[in-house]
């Protein structure tokens, strides 16, 4: 009983330490874009997101932890969109996803207005069985299941991705920070801001 007891209380304290270590400092993610970001997570070069993330057009931005196990990605795409259209991508994704996974359950889908932009947000369990093989947005995996937590918004008539993912086994020590990293996003007009970087 004592054995079970201490087991008990050194289960408790290593988690409170485990939960503790996750530190969010504001960073300029890409140009425009701001938001928090853990500490110890690093820009991914090209040689991480081509053995990780096995698709021909690379994200603008992916950070990671040290064990490169927990994602935060930016994509920015060419695709032309106008910003009352935002509700129907919602539908456009929620597709996209269920062909990309072979369950998703989706834990909260909605248009939020997030510092004066509107945003879809969609968070939820991507599950790939061990008898299949898709091309999800972790790249061509079988036997996967990941927590996924995605705002689509549109920028000057180009939609911007912001996606956080784990493994499911992280869903909880992740989720909040998860929410509170989105909940601080904020773009400015993206031109702008890649003129200026391109100023000498």
């Amino acid at each position: 009983m004592k054995i079970r007891i201490l087991f008990l209380f050194a289960f408790f304290f290593f988690h409170i330490f485990l939960f503790a270590q996750i530190k969010l400092s504001k960073r300029q993610i890409t140009p425009g874009i701001s938001m928090l970001v853990p500490q110890d997570f690093v820009l991914m070069n090209d040689d991480m997101l081509a053995k990780k993330y096995f698709s021909p057009k690379k994200p603008t931005a992916t950070y990671t932890n040290p064990n490169a196990e927990i994602d935060l990605g930016v994509n920015i795409t060419t695709n032309f969109w106008q910003e009352q259209d935002i509700p129907m991508l919602k539908e456009l994704y929620k597709g996209s996803l269920r062909a990309n996974y072979s369950r998703v359950e989706f834990l909260q889908e909605k248009v939020a207005k997030i510092n004066k932009r509107n945003y879809v947000i969609l968070e939820f369990l991507g599950y790939v069985d061990d008898s299949e093989e898709k091309n999800t947005l972790m790249g061509r995996k079988s036997g996967i299941a990941r927590y996924n937590y995605m705002m689509y918004t549109v920028v000057e008539n180009r939609i911007v991705v912001i996606n956080f993912n784990c493994p499911i086994r992280y869903q909880a020590q992740w989720q909040d920070y998860a929410a509170k990293m989105m909940a601080s996003i904020k773009i400015k007009n993206l031109k702008v801001a890649e003129d200026k970087k391109q100023k000498p």
